[in-house]
């Protein structure tokens, strides 16, 4: 697990104020030669109501006497959040009574000591918004006066002041309830108790009445002993001049599977931009803070509240907000983790990816639900109640964005309380929480110190998102909405934003508070163009010091030289295989300027996607390779013929009588055994080479995939067993199962796949005459795809550049030992990042990255088959043209008999495949059944264009709808809606249905 690195402790420590919860990590080595003390010793005088007080252990006249160790300390403490005395320093060496709740800390003990060789590590949260300071009310947190006058915070030991400090009653009772919780767990692994420890068994467990506040003590003590957390002071923002922030751009690709992101600081003195001086950007764990992940994450979301502690003991102290991460979803691999813990009776408490899902606006009939597993009882809270759902209505759409003209009654004006979030809003709760550890992590210390200014402020300047190159245009225009509303939450969350209505019109705006930058949305760059920018800047800045001509005329392709219209230009191709989809992209590039002191000015001569990628290859393989090895071990154990039923109803579709449960392990086994599983084969296929000879390596037992703290995995296995128990296998168990890695096999697994697709855009790089073929994405490692391409003759195999191989040099922030690229996932942003900063700002790359405005690819429109093939016969309407916001569809209505799925290909060919877009139903089974002796009906579709709204996208909707006798029927008797997935219920990553066939 990728532990946070350790903090390379300053003197003072600077923080943001109003920069969210801020935390820093601290490790150390407890035994006896590292110095640290691991015994401490409390008593209590006889009648003395006050708190314990630390003394020799020697002294015979205690009459109640406490002896703590560190064990006792990880026992009672260990990973649960706790207050932390950090008090504002006094001349003479005093401590002032305050502020008392706006710093935490959590000791956690390792299961292997880190790379430092420490055993335990120390986590401690600042709340860093600034409250004012009354001498009426308790000096909660620091004020703004603090900022200005530099005062200076430490973690106090003091004898008079700690103990001041444990008298508070919320710390006191933060005490008792940290005993009870150490209680519950002792009695819930004894199986005597499945609720929270009563007063008595806490009476029973302790020496005395006093020990919980000793053992609190004992905590401080150590912390202060070890001396590794530094002074802390707030940055002064206030008194003026005030300093400028450091600007900062996030870039970010979100993946249908993975996503990739990374940040660029703009130094103030700076000409041009230092492109190696990009950082990844890192997620913190919230649920085990100790981990922080800062490679691609998987776009996994779950519904889970994060804590830094016992809020409601927190509110009694006066201070409602402390420590209150607004959000309400997990994402990356805490979510996944997240995932493992549920029990299935609790409700959907979260999916593989929202971006799939862009198409469904519709609302949830069942609301979704907190992933919690200290929830005791068959449903989870409703996933509401943090300050991001007061912002939102039940479906998941910002308030603010809520249309004028809904009436103030109506339910989309009231904020969430049912969680019925659309899983197209879903989209913009995960980029709220990718945008909110952005603004945490781009102005925590660890990362602040690590560059130059450190202790200037940074702030969000630009957020530059990728897309996919052939994303339908109305999905294009969701994309965005979704952006710039998790962008318009974080800031409302953050208090750093708020809503003004105009009292005539209803219209509401955001307005954004004094000296707080709303950071600009881009979204204007597709995948595989930026990925382009990649391989150019690595070859004309980096490798030609910027003379591109010289470039070209050394790559262009020898049929290409001297040809009419191509001697001078550069045709590239760029075929990146994603998760979800699969897109080609061929442009060409002209050159203006002399030398090395040259501009780039690219021209999209062809875009096309298809939804066929690395998740379908996946599910192949777990089909071929981890299906099949289960279902024989299953043969092998007694059941013969009964394995294949046995599969069926484990890994099969829906029955009649499957519960939740079997669901959610269906669900699980996908997820947290199939997929890793299929991922090992992969990753063994892609190291294959194809002439070497070898055709198998070693099997993989797949209990070696899961470590025996994977409470997911080990889960769906007993299930497996027990169920393979139950219809008679003898002595079967799932871990046991080894699965050949037969690479041949594997390989016409992959080519089942990708093989037509392939050759498809084989043929489009063909006919283009592109010069070089690069090769991005994930499963573009895989040896299949490489082959096929090459065996297509469409350019000769030198000519096709796998990136993954691609030596792109020092500059990469995503290169591995060898300066490759290794992981071509990354591409997207890296180019994007590119596309921006080549508008001017980099030395030797000049590249007119505005001149890649992408199209509608959509020409010919109409009923798609269950192949997604549009043939002949089915085409409603040719020739279109999207982009021409003047053009309208031709008034020819088509025949509605049922149920249909609507979309377009790009090509005056049937062979080549389709893209869903709609599907078109009745609006209830109601109607169905009125309608259906009526048909066929006749269906005339419109395009739906409002200019004064830029809020609804560009997409078509029903004009007219006649039955079978011509007689006019309601618009409203159809529902005409998005949908570019063909399961409405869902993907099989979300479903677990690996057997539908």
């Amino acid at each position: 697990m990728p532990l946070a690195p350790i903090l390379k402790r300053p003197p003072v420590l600077s923080l943001i104020p109003s920069s969210g919860v801020q935390l820093i990590d601290l490790g150390f080595v407890a035994d006896r030669s590292s110095g640290v003390e691991t015994n401490w010793g409390f008593y209590d005088k006889p009648g003395d109501a006050g708190p314990p007080i630390r003394v020799d252990l020697s002294d015979e006249n205690a009459q109640t006497t406490y002896e703590v160790d560190l064990k006792k300390l990880v026992e009672t403490f260990g990973n649960a959040w706790m207050p932390l005395p950090m008090l504002r320093e006094e001349q003479g060496g005093d401590y002032f009574h305050g502020p008392t709740n706006w710093a935490r800390v959590c000791l956690r003990k390792l299961p292997e000591p880190d790379d430092n060789g420490f055993d335990h590590r120390i986590i401690v949260a600042f709340d860093t918004e600034l409250l004012p300071q009354r001498a009426s009310e308790a000096y909660l947190a620091p004020s703004e006066a603090d900022a200005r006058r530099g005062a200076v915070f430490s973690i106090c030991a003091d004898e008079k002041a700690l103990n001041w400090f444990v008298q508070e009653n919320w710390v006191a009772g933060w005490c008792r309830e940290a005993i009870r919780d150490m209680v519950t767990r002792e009695e819930s692994r004894r199986r005597r108790n499945a609720g929270p420890a009563s007063d008595e068994q806490i009476a029973e467990r302790l020496e005395g009445p006093k020990e919980d506040v000793a053992r609190y003590k004992a905590l401080i003590y150590l912390l202060a002993d070890l001396d590794l957390l530094p002074k802390i002071r707030m940055i002064d923002r206030f008194t003026d001049p005030r300093p400028t922030p450091i600007d900062v751009d996030l870039v970010l690709d979100v993946g249908n599977s993975r996503t990739c992101g990374m940040l660029i600081e703009t130094q103030p003195d700076e000409v041009g931009t230092d492109i190696t001086q990009a950082v990844k950007v890192q997620l913190r764990d919230l649920s085990d803070p100790t981990q922080i992940y800062s490679d691609p994450f998987e776009s996994r979301i779950e519904f889970n509240r994060a804590s830094f502690g016992k809020d409601d003991i927190s509110l009694t102290s006066g201070r409602a907000t402390a420590f209150a991460w607004p959000t309400v979803a997990r994402i990356g691999p805490e979510a996944r983790r997240l995932a493992g813990y549920r029990r299935g009776s609790e409700g959907a408490t979260g999916m593989s990816s929202p971006k799939r899902y862009l198409w469904d606006e519709d609302p949830r009939r069942d609301g979704w639900r907190f992933n919690n597993a200290a929830v005791h009882g068959e449903h989870a809270p409703a996933a509401t109640g943090v300050a991001f759902t007061t912002l939102v209505n039940d479906a998941g759409q910002p308030l603010h964005k809520v249309p004028a003209h809904v009436p103030a009654h109506d339910e989309q004006r009231f904020p969430s309380f049912r969680a019925l979030y659309a899983r197209s809003n879903l989209l913009s709760f995960a980029l709220t929480e990718i945008f909110l550890q952005t603004l945490v992590m781009m102005n925590s210390a660890a990362h602040r110190l690590r560059r130059r200014n450190a202790d200037l402020p940074r702030r969000l300047r630009r957020i530059i998102m990728t897309m996919p190159t052939a994303l339908p245009l109305a999905e294009r225009q969701i994309l965005r909405r979704q952006a710039e509303a998790a962008r318009d939450l974080v800031y409302l969350c953050l208090g750093q934003a708020t809503v003004e209505m105009d009292t005539e019109s209803g219209a509401q705006t955001l307005k954004v508070a004094e000296g707080v930058h709303l950071p600009e949305i881009k979204i204007e760059w597709d995948e595989a163009s930026a990925t382009q920018a990649v391989y150019l800047y690595s070859q004309i800045a980096m490798a030609y010091s910027g003379d591109a001509r010289a470039f070209f005329g050394r790559s262009r392709l020898p049929i290409n030289r001297g040809a009419a219209g191509l001697d001078d230009e550069f045709r590239l191709a760029t075929l990146d295989i994603g998760g979800g989809t699969t897109d080609l992209v061929v442009t060409s590039y002209a050159v203006q300027g002399k030398g090395a002191n040259v501009t780039l000015f690219p021209t999209q001569m062809f875009r096309e996607g298809m939804s066929l990628a690395g998740d379908d290859i996946a599910y192949q393989i777990i089909r071929d390779h981890v299906l099949q090895p289960i279902v024989k071990a299953l043969d092998e154990a007694g059941l013969g013929e009964r394995a294949d039923y046995l599969a069926h109803t484990l890994f099969g579709g829906d029955r009649a009588d499957m519960d939740v449960e079997d669901q959610l392990y269906r669900q699980q086994f996908a997820v947290h055994v199939a997929m890793p599983a299929a991922l090992r084969l992969i990753g063994e296929y892609e190291n294959w080479d194809l002439m070497s000879g070898v055709i198998d390596a070693d099997g993989i037992r797949l209990g070696d995939l899961f470590g025996e703290d994977d409470r997911a995995s080990q889960a769906v296995i007993a299930h497996v067993n027990e169920e393979a128990r139950r219809h008679g296998a003898d002595g079967f168990d799932l871990a046991g199962v080894t699965l050949p890695v037969h690479f041949r096999a594997i390989d016409l697994s992959v080519r089942s796949v990708v093989l037509e697709m392939l050759q498809a855009f084989a043929e489009i790089v063909y006919r283009a005459r592109a010069d070089i073929l690069i090769l991005s994405g994930r499963p573009s490692r895989m040896p299949a795809v490489n082959a096929v391409l090459a065996e297509s003759m469409a350019l000769p195999p030198h000519r096709i550049v796998p990136l993954h191989s691609f030596r792109v040099g020092s500059w990469y922030p995503f290169r591995d030992y060898a300066a490759t690229i290794s992981d071509p996932k990354t591409t997207a942003a890296v180019g994007a990042m590119l596309c921006l900063l080549g508008e001017g700002r980099l030395r030797n790359f000049n590249f007119r990255s505005d001149n890649l405005k992408p199209k509608s690819t959509a020409r010919f429109f109409g009923k798609l088959d269950r192949d997604n093939r549009l043939r002949a016969d089915d085409v409603y309407y040719s020739g279109l043209n999207l982009e021409d916001e003047d053009y309208e569809l031709p008034e020819e209505p088509f025949e509605f008999r049922g149920p249909m799925t609507l979309g377009f290909r790009q090509f005056d060919a049937d062979w080549w495949p389709g893209t869903r877009l709609y599907s078109l139903d009745y609006a209830s089974p109601e109607i169905a059944e009125k309608l259906n002796p009526r048909t066929p009906l006749q269906v005339t579709l419109k395009r739906n264009q409002r200019r004064d709204n830029p809020e609804i996208v560009d997409a078509f909707t029903i004009d007219r709808i006649e039955d079978a006798r011509g007689a006019s029927i309601g618009k409203n008797q159809l529902r005409l809606r998005l949908q570019t997935i063909d399961n409405q219920d869902g993907y099989w990553l979300d479903t677990g249905i690996l057997l539908n066939q």
